[in-house]
This record gives C-alpha cells, structure tokens and sequence, in this order.
C-alpha cells in the first residue's frame, strides 16, 4: 500500500520517514515503512494480520499507480492515492481518486490482476450511483508483444487477442472510445480496440446410412474466444488528458454496465 497514517493523517511512503509510527487506515495496525532505490516506496503491514488491506501488490500495480497521480500532480489536478469510498464493497479504495477543476470526482482503476465480472460490476455500479466518473485501465501482458506486430501506421496488432472477462467489459463499458491499456515494462498507455477475429471451419463430408453425401464447413465465423486487438501508441502519462462523459445503462451477453459518467484519455 502507498499509503498509511500518522496520527491519524494520511501520509505518501514517498516523503513518509523512517522513524515514526505508521498505522494502516483500515484495520489501525502497525504498519512497515520500505523504501530503497529498487523498491516502489511503500507500506506493509507487521505481521501478524488479517487486515484485507494487506493483500501483496504487484510491483508494477504500484508503480502505475504512483505514475498517474505524479502526472496528474504535474497538471496541477487534485489527486490521492488509495482514496477510501465508503459506498464500494470490499476494498474500498480507488487506486487513484482524482478531482477536475469543478471539484467532481474521477477514480482510477488499474487493474494489473484478473478481477471477476461480479466484483466489477458491485465497484461500477457504486461508482456510478454516488456521481464518481470512473476509468479502468487493464494491464498489458507480455503475450501482446510477442503475438503481435507493427501496422504501416504504427500501431500494434494482434490477430488473436483472447481478452479476459473484465477486459470485455471494460471495452462495453467504454463503448466506441476504446479502452487504455497500461504497459508495466515501458510505463507507457495505449489505447486499445477489440473486433470480431474470424476463423475458418474446415469442409468435411460423410454419408449416410441411406447413402447420401453430406457437407458441412468451409466457411468462416467469428471465434467466440478470440478478438482482433489494435493498440494505438505508446502514450505518457504527461500527455494525456481527461474527459468525462455520460452513459446510459446497458445490457448484453451477460455483461450489465451502469448509467453514470465515464472516464475517458484523451491525448493532447
């Protein structure tokens, strides 16, 4: 966790000093300040606990995390990290809870591991029923580069792209503006679109009893596991902006999405 409290003030593990006695916001147990040169500063909890606050996070998960509140800073946008909702289930903080110049509230949801489409949808629908605007942003998997290839105009493709539940829905949820993807290994964002991959199913012919020949296949159809990925970029996190919109609650396949405003990068 990036961040922790001291007498009951929140305080950053990036200007937090060894010395004092750090607590965990949540469960108020003592806390470890760790930092060094190839460490993401950060907090851990003292063993023993049973805090869910003490989850291990990816490294990666904290660095981007610490990327997007930096770059919002340097825009001179308000921003926390590890915001606490209190109307969101569970885990109750927003990696990164932004504020426009309106004071309305823009949380930023980098997901690094798999989360499930229930959990997902709980977060965006307490999100959305409390007026915050949210962003989610899928990590980026080393399969994507070795899958893929540079088009004519630069961006990156992927036939065979076998996106993961939630990154199904994040793309719903996003609509037509695609959604941003996040690589660990660059520390760059991309924006991403899905399409439909087709494959070819084979022709085949048997006979009947009565004698009759039979054919099927030699056609094509659209895979139900695979989709066509485009990435646009790479972006820095300094070079894009924020906007928000509306959208309307919307139903498919299974996949329910919530009215409410949505988080979109836009490059500037």
């Amino acid at each position: 966790m990036l961040v922790g409290s001291l007498d009951g003030v929140r305080i950053s593990a990036a200007v937090a000093e060894r010395g004092p006695e750090y607590r965990c916001p949540e469960c108020k147990g003592l806390l470890i300040l760790r930092k060094g040169r190839k460490v993401v500063h950060h907090f851990a909890h003292k063993p023993p606990t049973s805090c869910s606050w003490a989850k291990g996070e990816t490294k990666a998960h904290l660095e981007a995390k610490q990327l997007v509140a930096d770059a919002l800073a340097r825009r001179s946008i308000r921003a926390q990290l590890e915001f606490v909702v209190d109307t969101l289930p569970g885990d109750r903080r927003a990696d990164v809870m932004a504020w426009s110049p309106k004071g309305r509230q823009i949380a930023f949801e980098l997901q690094h591991t798999p989360i499930g489409l229930d959990e997902i949808e709980r977060r965006a629908f307490s999100y959305a029923r409390v007026g915050i605007a949210q962003i989610w942003i899928p990590f980026l998997g080393s399969s994507v580069w070795a899958n893929g290839r540079s088009r004519y105009n630069g961006d990156w493709f992927v036939e065979r792209y076998s996106p993961r539940p939630f990154e199904r829905w994040v793309h719903g949820f996003n609509g037509q503006d695609g959604m941003w993807m996040y690589d660990p290994k660059d520390k760059a964002f991309w924006l991403g679109r899905l399409a439909g991959h087709q494959i070819y199913v084979e022709e085949s012919t048997w006979y009947s009893e009565g004698g009759d020949e039979n054919y099927s296949g030699g056609f094509h159809r659209y895979s139900k596991r695979y989709k066509e990925l485009t990435l646009e970029g790479p972006y820095e996190a300094e070079s894009l902006l924020v906007k928000v919109k509306p959208r309307r609650a919307y139903t498919k396949n299974g996949y329910n999405w919530p009215a409410g405003r949505v988080a979109h990068l836009v490059p500037s």
